[in-house]
């Protein structure tokens, strides 16, 4: 999509201008950041930080919609629903309403799926060309996996009132997400445990889906930028 051009250089060769694919490149690596911010801010346990965290997270929806350059009826359904996640997202943390909390709670369940869908879809119409891009946008989705598990589990817990850990019965938005990365990277230090069955089988699933993405998805990609960088040029 225009992303380089090309021109002779002074020896008569041709020479590929990058300009623009580097700018899209340091693009995704401000989404990278942004979701690294996010993540962050989903531990938040000051009401006024978790309001900044769902504004956060919000802009980094729309934000990742123009990287990924999503189709034109996909953003403008964005610049609709996403304000109003928001929205409901900051109601549900300065109330203190159970029902307020469980929306929250789902808002930061369906905000990081948007965000994959909309990046997954890229990557695969990227494809089979593999660059820095391709590989930020994988560890994106990785990162944002851990924070939708991190989500599903907050939410569980919220909406059963039940404790979600067999070690304690008051855990705070910092140990979900901090149990998500644990259980997505396959650590697995054994502080907390899922105490009721169906948290259990989601925090097996995530360990799986943690250990098949980076073993495969993202191995295989790495494999072919090493690949191509190692091809000698033509001529």
């Amino acid at each position: 999509e225009g992303l380089s051009t090309c021109k002779l250089d002074q020896s008569g060769e041709p020479s590929e201008i990058t300009t623009e694919a580097s700018r899209w490149d340091a693009r995704y690596g401000a989404l990278f950041v942004l979701i690294l911010l996010s993540m962050l801010l989903s531990a938040a346990n000051t009401p006024w930080l978790k309001v900044v965290g769902v504004i956060v997270l919000g802009g980094t929806v729309l934000f990742a919609f123009r990287v990924s350059r999503a189709p034109r009826r996909a953003w403008r359904l964005a610049r609709i629903l996403v304000p109003i996640a928001v929205i409901l997202g900051i109601v549900g943390h300065v109330s203190d309403s159970r029902s307020a909390d469980s929306i929250a709670a789902l808002v930061y369940v369906i905000l990081p799926v948007a965000v994959i869908g909309v990046l997954v879809r890229r990557i695969v119409m990227d494809l089979p060309s593999v660059s820095a891009r391709t590989i930020l946008g994988l560890l994106s989705v990785y990162l944002l996996m851990g924070m939708t598990f991190a989500a599903l589990y907050t939410a569980i817990a919220v909406i059963s009132d039940e404790p979600f850990f067999a070690e304690t019965k008051t855990a705070e938005p910092v140990d979900f997400t901090y149990f998500s990365y644990v259980t997505l990277s396959t650590v697995g230090y054994g502080d907390f445990t899922a105490a009721n069955p169906m948290p259990r089988m989601l925090s097996a699933i995530e360990g799986l889906m943690g250990q098949l993405y980076l073993v495969t998805v993202v191995a295989v990609a790495v494999s072919r930028v090493r690949r191509r960088s190692s091809q000698p040029p033509e001529g």
